[in-house]
């Protein structure tokens, strides 16, 4: 379906409406970033996006693996980032409770549809107003790439850390409480497709930090849906919610008290480079919003916190699109599974 774009309205109609748009409100439904962002994107805009699966299992050196080309294309942003995070103040910052290289995906694809030649004339002429601050658009990119690395660094350094820093006996009864924990919650809510993407994303964790916040967030998952778990007879068992709280601060506790140097540097990196990453993103999701303010608007771009879940977190460098031969054109749906041609997201 092709959606055309209207001529531009007047700077008054344009920035009144622009305005309005600011203070509109978040979605009351659930779209998940990897399928339903750009499903409709017109193809006149000759936009090819492709998602990668998350990628968290470390090779067998116990790493997260990565993509030398995407870590090259990661670690150039994050150096023309660096001055400006470094400017930063640590105090006060904190890193969001949301999986940073998710958002980070999300946050490129989004600067990639804006990067559109029509859409970026509109946004052009709207900046031209003084309604919006274009340089926030013009850097989203990066900031995104540049927040993809300094995670990466950051789980790299702990995952090469935490091998050494935790107790037999603790891994292995914190893995054996999560497995079942896991499995008693998949059985019973295999049908709710908000629990399946909270459990999926439990699933790919790995690493003794993902073991903790696996825990957490079982728990959390056993105090929500209690009604729905507690006459299971096979796996539930009740003293595993706190049990699972308990095991988690136990894991934390000890990695935070043998933190490294390396470690604290890219936690601060990565509190920083998620601070900006927001402070771009609110902004092309303002714009956004307004330039697809009759075309599902809040669906196409969606709040992080709502976007990442579920979705992708491992980026993919830029490819030339590869050619259409098939007689009928369909608009790209990012997932996984979706086929070259591609400007990837990663």
């Amino acid at each position: 379906m092709h959606h055309k774009i209207s001529s531009s309205p007047s700077p008054t109609t344009a920035t009144s409406l622009f305005e309005r748009n600011r203070t509109s409100t978040l979605p009351r439904r659930v779209p998940c970033a990897h399928s339903v962002l750009f499903r409709d994107i017109p193809p006149h805009l000759d936009l090819h996006i492709r998602l990668m699966p998350k990628p968290k299992t470390p090779n067998k050196s116990g790493k997260p693996a990565a993509e030398s080309s995407n870590l090259h294309i990661a670690e150039a942003a994050f150096n023309r980032v660096k001055p400006s995070l470094d400017a930063m103040p640590l105090t006060g910052l904190d890193t969001p409770r949301l999986d940073l290289q998710a958002a980070a995906v999300q946050a490129i694809g989004v600067a990639q549809t804006l990067s559109a030649p029509l859409l970026r004339q509109r946004i052009t002429a709207i900046a031209a107003t003084g309604a919006l601050d274009a340089a926030l658009i013009d850097g989203l990119e990066s900031v995104a790439w540049a927040t993809w690395f300094a995670r990466h660094k950051f789980l790299l350094t702990s995952a090469t850390h935490s091998g050494a820093a935790l107790p037999a006996a603790l891994v292995e009864r914190a893995s054996e409480t999560r497995a079942r924990m896991l499995k008693t919650l998949e059985y019973h809510l295999d049908d709710d497709p908000e629990a399946a993407a909270q459990l999926a994303h439990l699933r790919a964790g790995a690493g003794h930090l993902d073991l903790a916040n696996d825990l957490s967030g079982a728990a959390a998952m056993y105090r929500k849906h209690h009604e729905s778990i507690k006459h299971d007879k096979r796996n539930y068992r009740v003293e595993d919610e706190q049990d699972a709280s308990a095991l988690a601060e136990q894991i934390l506790r000890l990695l935070g008290a043998t933190t490294t140097p390396e470690q604290t540097l890219w936690k601060g990196y990565q509190a920083r480079a998620a601070n900006q990453l927001f402070r771009h993103y609110d902004e092309a999701v303002r714009v956004g919003r307004f330039l697809f303010y009759y075309d599902d608007p809040e669906g196409r771009f969606p709040n992080l916190y709502t976007a990442t879940r579920s979705a992708p977190t491992s980026p993919r460098p830029d490819k030339k699109p590869e050619v259409d031969k098939t007689p009928e054109t369909t608009a790209p749906t990012p997932s996984p599974a979706a086929p070259p041609p591609v400007i990837s997201i990663g």
